[in-house]
């Protein structure tokens, strides 16, 4: 639904100076409130003008195209980027590396029970959270964690940061009971080393992309500051000035 601006905060005259431009707020049928409105009041010069973020540009003016296999390139090193999940192994590493991890991480039997599943991404869930836990606490409290579970008989009595991890637990997979608890404690612990060496080869992947996305903008930019030179010869400027109540 469009928004009406109807409350100006601040106005210039157009071009032509028949008309204004205008900042403000608006509001659509229902009355909800879009702020930072900014229109060309005049039919002559809203023909001919759009508003950009430094001024006025004629409508005809093109936006900035660079080298459209670079653009590409662009686009898909930063979604790999944006939306990285690291340390077990992602889509865009292909199943090869997936798998590598999968078998890095789970023993055999957890595997086995694994396939055996309906839920394809059991795994993927149990290894995410036991990383979790290696991420948010060292080794040795791990273990101590480790060690205080192996020796009470219900999650009740545990305290400190075993007590975190049950109550984090049943937050996440909806039980308390220590011998589901105890499940991820021992693979965070198992796996406590491995965590940290995908860590820093998930680093030097994504470093090594950004590098790439560096030299790829670099060659999708290349004539930039010739377009930007030429836009600034057809961009108005115009000051904004506070409307006097």
């Amino acid at each position: 639904m469009s928004y009406d601006l109807d409350h100006v905060e601040m106005e210039c005259p157009c071009p032509c100076g028949k008309g204004r431009i205008v900042y403000g707020s608006g509001t659509n049928d229902w009355n909800q409130i879009r702020e930072g409105m900014e229109e060309i009041w005049c039919p002559e010069c809203n023909k001919k003008f759009k508003i950009v973020s430094d001024g006025l540009l004629p409508k005809d003016f093109p936006e900035y195209k660079g080298d459209a296999e670079a653009g590409n390139k662009m686009s898909h090193l930063s979604d790999i980027i944006n939306n990285y999940r690291g340390g077990i192994g992602v889509r865009y590493w292909g199943k090869e590396l997936r798998d590598k991890r999968k078998h890095l991480y789970l023993t055999d039997e957890e595997i086995k029970a694994d396939e055996d599943s309906k839920h394809n991404d059991n795994w993927y869930m149990a290894i995410g959270f036991s990383k979790n836990l290696a991420d948010k606490y060292t080794l040795e409290e791990l273990k101590d964690a480790q060690k205080q579970m192996n020796h009470c008989k219900a999650s009740t009595q545990l305290e400190g940061i075993a007590q975190e991890i049950a109550i984090h637990h049943k937050h996440y997979y909806k039980t308390i009971k220590l011998s589901n608890v105890i499940v991820p404690v021992n693979m965070a612990v198992r796996n406590y080393q491995h965590y940290k060496d995908a860590d820093r080869e998930d680093e030097e992947y994504i470093s090594s992309l950004k590098e790439e996305l560096k030299n790829v903008k670099a060659i999708y930019y290349k004539d930039f500051e010739e377009y930007e030179e030429n836009r600034k010869k057809h961009l108005i400027s115009y000051k904004l000035q506070d409307v006097k109540r």
